[in-house]
């Protein structure tokens, strides 16, 4: 039986569109060693991610299809993303390891890539997550914290980046181009805002948000929405936009249906003037095309990026009511700091962007040396 497949495992086909970026940029590196027709991706839809990316796709959970394809793979890619985290539950941990198990044990070659490691809480997600990374013939990784917890288990990998700081924006469609060219005749400034459900950041907290952006953001100012998971983030956005209705403001929804590339987000993103965002690739994006950001961190490997590009971050208590006059001081002064220097800003974020890029130009070098 011939080995000539690649198989690819990650959150992939959820609508997620970091992760979805994520696997955009990683079939491009693969389609410069091998054929689309040689890779395989395992999605939660596959035939929206074959439509999308136009490779073959199977159902990740269908472990009678899984098995046969893997035993016509040369190699197993897991990853990128965050895929070995225990936030909610380990369930997650246990499927992406067993996968690599499964992988190992059909004689294919495996790969982990440009992962971010953690957070680990659970006995059972730590034994599970060092058994695969033991059984892995490579180990890339997005971050440093990552490294030190990969070395305190005795194991050995490459620090590399994101692989969606690679990512090249593609052409907008035109009923998006449109709908932005018209908000830029009418604002002065566009601002992007990305929100999800979750991270503790509760409904006092984003009606304190409205009332900051209110106040800090010029009249002449439009917000914009930006659903990057609609199922998780279009929630918390139309409460933001009710909370900043109430203050005689309007947050922009726009009608982005038409884009079906994360690459065609990331051309939008590089359009805005601030992106205002607690998602990890709304950041990435954004500060990959020189955009500056201020940051919400829900999540450790959001306030990495924020201190690593240092950018401003609007701090705020995990699950708790905000105090209404301390939280809008804080944010009042973030906020106006972060118009007022945006310049800088996106310098900074352009310097860093670069660094990034050249950490991420080893992933598809490590790929091309596993596949040789």
């Amino acid at each position: 039986m011939t080995r000539n497949l690649i198989v690819v495992s990650g959150y992939y086909g959820f609508d997620n569109l970091g992760d979805e970026a994520i696997l955009e940029e990683l079939i491009g590196e693969l389609s410069e060693i091998a054929g689309r027709d040689q890779i395989v991706v395992l999605s939660n839809s596959p035939a929206g991610t074959s439509k999308n990316f136009g490779v073959a796709s199977t159902n990740r959970w269908r472990l009678s299809e899984i098995a046969p394809v893997l035993r016509r793979a040369k190699l197993f890619i897991s990853g990128g993303g965050g895929l070995f985290q225990d936030t909610s539950s380990a369930s997650s941990v246990i499927y992406y390891a067993g996968l690599l198990c499964l992988a190992k044990a059909l004689g294919t070659k495996t790969l982990i890539y440009a992962q971010g490691l953690g957070p680990l809480k659970r006995a059972v997600s730590k034994f599970c997550t060092r058994m695969a990374f033991n059984l892995a013939d490579g180990i890339t990784l997005r971050d440093g914290q990552s490294m030190e917890m990969l070395k305190s288990w005795g194991l050995s990998g490459d620090l590399t980046e994101d692989p969606v700081w690679l990512l090249k924006p593609s052409a907008l469609p035109q009923s998006v181009a449109g709908q932005m060219a018209d908000l830029k005749k009418e604002h002065k400034k566009l601002v992007a805002l990305s929100l999800r459900q979750g991270g503790g950041f509760t409904a006092a907290h984003i009606g304190e948000l409205a009332a900051s952006l209110d106040k800090s953001l010029p009249a002449d100012t439009a917000v914009v929405a930006l659903p990057l998971q609609k199922s998780l983030d279009l929630p918390a956005l139309d409460a933001f936009a009710e909370a900043f209705g109430a203050l005689g403001r309007r947050c922009h929804k726009l009608s982005f249906e038409d884009l079906t590339l994360p690459s065609q987000w990331l051309n939008l993103i590089g359009t805005f003037d601030l992106v205002v965002g607690m998602r990890l690739h709304s950041l990435i994006m954004a500060l990959s095309s020189g955009v500056p950001v201020v940051g919400i961190a829900y999540d450790p490997k959001v306030t990495r990026v924020l201190s690593q590009f240092d950018q401003p971050n609007l701090h705020y208590t995990k699950g708790e009511s905000p105090e209404a006059t301390k939280r809008q001081e804080e944010w009042l002064k973030v906020l106006s700091q972060a118009l007022k220097e945006s310049s800088t800003y996106g310098e900074r974020a352009s310097q860093g962007a670069s660094r990034c890029k050249e950490l991420a130009c080893q992933n598809p070098l490590i790929i091309a040396k596993m596949l040789a």
